[in-house]
C-alpha cells in the first residue's frame, strides 16, 4: 500500500512540473509578415521608426516580404504602401515602385489609389509597356476621383 501511495505521488507531481522546452537551442521561425501587423506597427510607431526597424540589421529580409506582399495586389497591402512611399528611398524606394509595378494589372484600382494617396503616378511604377493587358487594365479603372493619377500612369506607360 506504502508502495502505491507513493507511485501515485510521483505520478501527481509529475502531472504538475512545468512541460519541458524542447525548442531550446533551436531557430524558430517568425511568422510571416501580413499586411495587418505592419499596419498595426505604423500604427504604433509611424511609419518612419517601422521602416527604420524593418531596414535595419535585426530584420534580415528587409523589407522583401512586405514588398513580395504589395506585389500581389492584396488591398491590405495595398493600403499600407502610402504610408511607406515617403520613407523609402533608394533601392527601397526602386524596390516599393517595382512592387506596385507588378500589382498594377492584378489590382489597377488598388494601385492607383496607393499612388493617388502618396503622391501621384510615377514613371517607375508605370514602367513604359507594350503589353496592352496591363494598359487595358489601367484604362478599365471608372472611380472619377482617380482620373489625375490614371491619366499620368497611362502616360508612362505609353512613353515605349
Amino acid at each position: 500500500m506504502h508502495r502505491l501511495f507513493i507511485a501515485a505521488l510521483i505520478a501527481a507531481l509529475a502531472a504538475c512540473s512545468p512541460p519541458v522546452d524542447t525548442t531550446q537551442g533551436q531557430d524558430i521561425p517568425e511568422p510571416p509578415m501580413t499586411a495587418a501587423h505592419l499596419a498595426d506597427l505604423i500604427a504604433a510607431d509611424g511609419a518612419s521608426h517601422t521602416v527604420a526597424v524593418l531596414t535595419g540589421p535585426a530584420a534580415p529580409n528587409g523589407l522583401d516580404p512586405v514588398f513580395a506582399g504589395i506585389a500581389t495586389g492584396d488591398p491590405g497591402w495595398l493600403a499600407v504602401a502610402p504610408l511607406l512611399r515617403p520613407e523609402v528611398d533608394g533601392v527601397y524606394a526602386d524596390g516599393l515602385a517595382d512592387a506596385l509595378s507588378r500589382a498594377l494589372p492584378i489590382n489597377p484600382e488598388g494601385v492607383l489609389t496607393a499612388l493617388n494617396a502618396s503622391g501621384g503616378a510615377s514613371e517607375r511604377t508605370c514602367e513604359a509597356t507594350d503589353d496592352p493587358t496591363v494598359i487595358a487594365a489601367v484604362e478599365g479603372v471608372a472611380d472619377p476621383a482617380l482620373r489625375t493619377v490614371k491619366v499620368e500612369c497611362l502616360g508612362y506607360l505609353r512613353a515605349g
